[in-house]
């Protein structure tokens, strides 16, 4: 698989849940625009994650990090901010190796990416029709990591799509998740597949679902309450796509 460096674009929604209502006061939809520094914390680890020189892979870059820093972390401390209402406040940044890292004021945080696959059989099977383009096949990833070090949890979803400057289909392949280090864990309302919008100019490729996890890792304890994760790519009638998440807290 070869990352894709260009053209990425990490669309970001996050909403609380207070008791058993959807409350919308807390958003965010920004497409890669950063409007507060790092922390000392946060900068260090992105300084990190960009001078692998090493070339380690990124949860051990990670796992190094929050152990020579683990002095700094109050996990107590990020867990409370968790479960406060209106604490939400996410913060992208884009990695040198093209990914992005978004940064919660709570116990966890995300690395998100793109990679694409050259679609030599769609290309053959298209060569005929000179007015159908074909995307690369494309995987999106959603990797969340707590600041205890570990990686709890990662989503995928994968697929390509068709395109003729007028109209796009979506072309589904795989959604899937893996979990990480997680004493208890629970995936509910699991789905997967892709959505045709009828106006024809946009189609996604999807996999979501609600998630629960808790974490304890040599008498050092995170519960993660509960997320509804929604991974996509979405793709207009020129074939430009960007990779997605959005998620409901409680």
């Amino acid at each position: 698989m070869k990352r894709n460096k260009i053209g990425l674009s990490i669309l970001v929604l996050a909403t609380l849940l207070v008791g058993m209502m959807l409350v919308p006061s807390v958003s965010a939809q920004e497409e890669l625009k950063v409007s507060d520094k790092p922390s000392e914390l946060e900068q260090g680890l992105i300084d990190a994650l960009n001078s692998n020189t090493n070339k380690l892979s990124t949860d051990d870059v990670i796992a190094n990090y929050v152990k020579v820093n683990k002095d700094k972390i109050s996990i107590n401390d990020l867990k409370e901010k968790d479960t406060v209402s209106g604490q939400i406040n996410l913060r992208t940044y884009q990695l040198k190796d093209g990914l992005y890292i978004t940064f919660t004021d709570g116990s966890y945080f995300f690395i998100t990416g793109v990679e694409e696959e050259t679609n030599n059989k769609v290309a053959t099977q298209t060569v005929s029709i000179a007015s159908v383009s074909t995307t690369p096949i494309i995987t999106g990833y959603k990797e969340l990591y707590s600041w205890t070090g570990i990686k709890v949890y990662t989503i995928y979803t994968k697929g390509y799509f068709t395109y003729n400057g007028q109209t796009v289909d979506a072309h589904y392949l795989d959604s899937w998740y893996v979990r990480n280090y997680a004493i208890y864990w629970s995936v509910s309302n699991w789905e997967e597949g892709s959505i045709e919008y009828s106006s024809g100019t946009r189609s996604d490729i999807y996999g979501r679902g609600t998630f629960q996890w808790g974490i304890f890792i040599e008498g050092t304890g995170v519960v993660l309450r509960e997320f509804y994760d929604n991974l996509y790519i979405k793709c207009d009638q020129n074939g430009n796509y960007r990779v997605i998440f959005e998620e409901t807290a409680p």
